[in-house]
This record gives C-alpha cells, structure tokens and sequence, in this order.
C-alpha cells in the first residue's frame, strides 16, 4: 500500500509490486486457498469434483463460505472482463478468456471487502473513489450477493441511473447481470431454488432467496427513489452520474443503515463529488497504480506544482492517446479537472504556490448602529471614518494581507472594490474583494454568507470608508454584480447613500463605449465569460496577485454548464435564475480587475510658493484658461451675404 514520509510527503510505493501470495490463508477458517490463477482453478475444480458425492464436505463449504467472504469470493466467485493489459508494455488487448476466477488482490480489494463488513456492522456509509477496471462493481455486487445468499433477512436495494444499468439481459454493465453471472458458476447446492435467469425467483429487478427470505431489487435512480423503503443496505451506483444527486442523498438516508456510493467522477459539481469531499462519509480509493498489470512498473515524479505524481507504463501510453478531461475522470479520479473546468488549472496552482498565504489579520467592520440610513449620505460625503467600528478578530469576515499604515490600507494609492452579493441565508458567502489599482495586488477580502443584501450596503459603506485611497477622491472605486440580490443593493448604494463613485453600464458597439446611467454591472452569458476570460489571461500572464487560497480553490470549481452558462460547479444542479442569487469570490476578484472605467485621479502635487517664477506661471495659465471667446449674434444681418 502506499506511504508517505514526514519530511517531504514524496510518495513511497512498497516493492516488489504485484506482490502476490501463492498460498493465502483464510484469517476466519484458516483454511487456504492458491493465488495463483492456473492453481486457483485446478483448486475449485477438485473441490467442487468432490463436494459432488460428499454432503459432509458440501456442508462445511457452505459453513466456511458464510462465515468468510473471502473465502467464498476466492474458492466460488467468477468475474467476466473483455480485455487485459500487457504488463510489460501497458498495451491492452482483448482477453482470449473473459471468464475468469474472482482472485481478489490482497494489497487492496480484501482491505475494501473488511470495509465492506465493518461498515454494515457500524452502520456506516462508504465511498469508493476508483479508477476504471478495479473491479469495484464487481466487489460491490459480490459484497450484497454474499449476503443475500448466507444471511437470514436481508432486504438489499440496487440503484442505478437507468433501468437498463440496474437489469438488461445481455447486458454485463448491468447489475442484475452480474447477479445472474455469479449465480451460474455455483454449485447448484450452493444455489437457492429457481433463482436463474427466467425462473419464478428471478424476475425483473428483483431476486429471492426463499431458504432464509432475503431478496436483493433494483430501481434506477430518480428523484423518489427507495422513498419510505427500508433495507440492510444499498447500492448506489455510478452515482456522479445521476439526476437528482442530492435529493436522492437525502432521501436514502433513513432506508438503510449502510450505503455503497460507487462511481468514477464526471463532474466537479456532482453529488458524488461533494459527498467525497465534504467529510461526512468514509471514503475508499481505488487508484490505477494498485492494478497489478496498470501499476507494474509504476514510479513518481515531481510535477510542476511542486508535488509528486504517480505514474506507470501503461498510465504513460494512455496519457499519450486520451484527453486531460478523459485521464482525468477516468484514471486520476480528478473531480476538478474530470468536468469542463473553465480555468487553467496549472496556472491557478501556480499563482497559489507562489502568492497564496493566510491573512496577516482579520477584522470585523461596520456602520456605527446609531446611524441612519439616511444619515449616511453625510457620513460618506464628509469621510467620516469615526462613524464606522473596526475591530480586530480571529474569525472576522475581513482578511488583510496587506501591511497597515496607521490601520488603514496605504492612502497614497488607489483602490477598487469588486462586489458579489449572495441572499445572506447561509447557502453561498456575498464577498467584497479590495484591489489596489497601482500594485494590482489583491490587499483584504470580505465574505461573510449570513448578511442580507440591505445590510451589506452598510457594511459596504463601512469598508469603503476605511479603504479610502488618495486625494481628492479618497474612496474607492465600486463594482458589483446587478443581478439578483445585486439590484436593491446598488439602488441603495446609489439613490440613498449617495456613494459617489461606481460603475455604470457601457453602451458597446458604437465608435466610442457610452457610459448609461444604470448601475452596477450587469452580468449576461457573454458578458460574464468575457469578464472570466480576463481574468484567466492575467493570472496567466502578471498583472493581478491574489494571495486569497480560499478564492483561488473556488476558481478550481468553476464549469461550464450543459446550457451554455458558467459557475461553481456546485450550482450544477440549480436552474440558471437560481446561481444569479449566489455570491463567491470569484466574480467579486473578476470584479475587481478591469480599470478602464474607474476615474482617473490627478495628483496635483505641492503648490508652488506665492511669487515664485513657477507660480506666477501658475497664475497666468489659470487667467488664460478663464478667458471665454464670446461673440453676439446679430440677427438683422442673419441670411445676408
């Protein structure tokens, strides 16, 4: 198995590899079993020659086998694969002999087997992360046929996304294919009545057990299903690939005590993939470097982000002829990359390796509450600082990166700040990011995902304040997302607060941009992938520092939608007028970079002293500048020549 060491956490792979015992021996029986495939079947052929006229021996299998799955697994079970790979050139090609004995590997597929166990005794869910053609359905079949065969009373539910992958004839994706298959290489007095293809307990989606009433179903899986249900365990399979992921989480819940999540990614926005990721279930993974033929010859490397990377013969020809996209989903178990990621993704590890950090500190800032709405208008027109509260704070939504003059960002420079409001109901963070435009240097993020869009524009009035930024205009220049919860921030923004300094929506396509009066931007499907784009191209190419690792990770989820739109992949289940609510740091920072429209400060520098040649050069340019060329009209003379 692979282990990591301490010092620089550079992947050490155990040798020599596959490392496969002849003999395994049973820790439940102790009874042992050959490995080796020529032996394995000569084994399960004198055992089951005997069995035949031996009704003792016939019991003790059946005894050895419920006890033990394993045992069972390695001395009954057959798989079926359709082609194999050279392990010497990583070439694949098609298997001369499909059907053959289930030898599990001991380095890998019994540790998910003991799982398997442990969690129906604890009562637990497990995950299985793989890669293709590590014999995960295979195992997870196995697991709950096992079952069905050898314990009284159990109720199991397969699901799929199709009827046909949960039971075709024909079909060996098909679960109930699966089912069929293993039934017809056991021994007929290991077998319950009537159980084959066709016969009175095997009918569609469903077969029973009569001898202890257990019975395994199937349903593909929509919004409803296993709804009311209760079982010992279930299924879910290929579940990155389903409709209705997070209903379909929930409402499985209450069915059964154990569920099997099984699939390989598709998308960074599936339920599968935040069930993965969101620590609240137990997660088992398959690499391909664990594959005895895939892993033969396998070594690490250092990537350009500077971790390691584990490769093999045949991960190297692959990579050679399939997509990122394809090794990906396929091969490295990549959610991020396994969808249509829109950022470069190199490029963003890149910026985070070489700027992300913590922030230096955090701070809590607001509008003093004794001031009023309508009060504000004077409070920004005045600048008055006093009538807002900063304070320091370990979980405060404001992070600072940059250092402090006199606790307030450097008032010599100038600053924007790009605005993403969300509805402020918990689901997603409303996030205001400060850009200094001279260093192009993200300085301090706001986020918090609790704050209603009218109290935002206080906090934001708060934060502007405090900003500030050099004479004369000694605010900041704002930007934010209209759409949505947007809307009613900016018109109080605008119409209440009098906040002098903002965008205003460009009239495009004409000889010169005219500036509307409408507020705020306003976010399209083109408009929004344009802004993206520009912001992919500067963190490619310099001109933006971000050291904010939160909104860097968040760039990382960003997809395209199947109906054309762009966002965080965890949106991928909301309707397009849904994501508009929804609030990240990611369009706050795309918000804050583009400095084309921001007004231009004129730093008049120190005046000259009165009487000096400099000022009485002052003077007379400021005369000839206030003279107007003015001339009469006359009329009586109008049409004469």
């Amino acid at each position: 198995m692979l282990e990591l060491t301490e010092q620089n956490l550079k992947p050490v792979l155990s040798e020599p590899f596959p490392n496969v015992s002849r003999i395994w021996t049973c820790p439940k029986t102790g009874l042992k079993v050959p490995k080796f495939e020529v032996e394995n079947i000569t084994w399960r052929h004198d055992i089951l020659k005997k069995a035949e006229t031996d009704s003792i021996l016939r019991k003790d299998l059946f005894s050895a086998c419920r006890e033990s799955l394993l045992f069972w697994v390695n001395t009954f079970v057959w798989t079926y694969h359709q082609h194999e790979v050279n392990p010497d050139t990583g070439e694949r090609y098609v298997s001369k002999r499909p059907h053959v004995p289930f030898i599990t590997w001991e380095w890998i597929q019994d540790d998910l087997f003991n799982e398997f166990e442990k969690c129906l005794a604890d009562g637990e869910d497990i995950l299985i992360d793989k890669s293709r053609d590590m014999g995960a359905s295979w195992m997870c079949i196995s697991f709950l046929h096992h079952l069905w065969l050898f314990e009284p009373d159990s109720q199991l539910l397969e699901l799929s996304r199709t009827q046909d992958y949960v039971d075709k004839t024909g079909n060996m994706k098909a679960l109930f294919q699966k089912h069929d298959y293993i039934n017809n290489w056991l021994p007929s007095w290991m077998l319950p009545p009537d159980v084959l293809p066709n016969q009175q307990n095997r009918t569609k989606m469903h077969l029973m057990n009569v001898f202890n009433n257990s019975c395994i179903d199937g349903e593909s899986t929509t919004e409803n299903a296993a709804s009311g249900d209760r079982r010992k365990a279930i299924l879910l399979d290929e579940f990155s690939k389903v409709e209705h992921g997070a209903m379909m989480r929930s409402a499985t819940r209450d069915v059964a005590p154990m569920r099997i999540v099984n699939s390989t990614p598709s998308t960074p926005g599936s339920e599968y993939s935040k069930w993965k990721n969101s620590g609240q279930i137990k997660v088992f993974v398959l690499p391909f470097y664990e594959h005895p033929t895939k892993g033969k010859g396998r070594y690490v490397v250092r990537n350009e982000s500077g971790g390691y990377d584990i490769r093999s013969l045949w991960f190297d020809r692959e990579e050679k002829i399939r997509s990122p996209q394809e090794m990906a989903r396929e091969v490295l178990r990549d959610d991020q990359q396994a969808g249509a990621v829109f950022f470069t993704l190199s490029n963003v590890e890149k910026h985070k390796s070489l700027f992300g950090r913590p922030a230096r500190e955090r701070f809590s800032i607001h509008m003093n509450k004794s001031i009023s709405d309508d009060s504000v208008s004077d409070v920004i027109k005045r600048r008055d600082l006093l009538k807002t509260t900063i304070l320091k704070s370990p979980n405060g939504p404001l992070r600072v990166w940059t250092n402090l003059i006199l606790g307030r960002p450097d008032q010599t420079k100038t600053y924007i700040i790009g605005i993403d409001i969300g509805k402020g109901q918990g689901a997603s963070n409303s996030v205001m990011s400060i850009k200094c435009v001279e260093t192009g240097e993200k300085i301090a993020e706001w986020a918090d995902a609790n704050v209603p869009p009218y109290e935002m524009t206080r906090v934001a009035a708060a934060l502007a304040l405090w900003v500030g930024g050099r004479k004369p205009r000694c605010l900041p220049f704002l930007r934010w997302e209209n759409n949505g919860p947007g809307w009613d921030f900016g018109r109080i923004m605008v119409k209440t607060f009098k906040y002098p300094y903002y965008h205003r929506k460009f009239i495009l396509g004409t000889t010169v941009d005219k500036k509307t009066q409408q507020y705020g931007w306003h976010n399209d499907r083109q408009a929004k992938f344009e802004l993206l784009s520009e912001y992919d191209r500067q963190l490619a190419h310099g001109g933006y520092i971000n050291h904010s690792i939160e909104a860097l990770n968040e760039m990382k989820s960003y997809i395209h939608f199947d109906d054309g739109g762009i966002g965080p992949s965890s949106f991928v289940e909301e309707n397009p007028n849904a994501r508009k609510i929804h609030g990240d740091r990611v369009m706050a920072d795309a918000l804050s970079l583009d400095n084309k429209d921001t007004p231009k400060i004129i730093h008049k520098g120190a005046e000259p002293p009165e009487g000096s040649f400099a000022f009485r050069r002052q003077q007379k340019l400021k005369n000839k500048h206030a003279k107007t060329w003015k001339r009469s009209f006359d009329f009586s003379k109008a049409g004469s020549y």
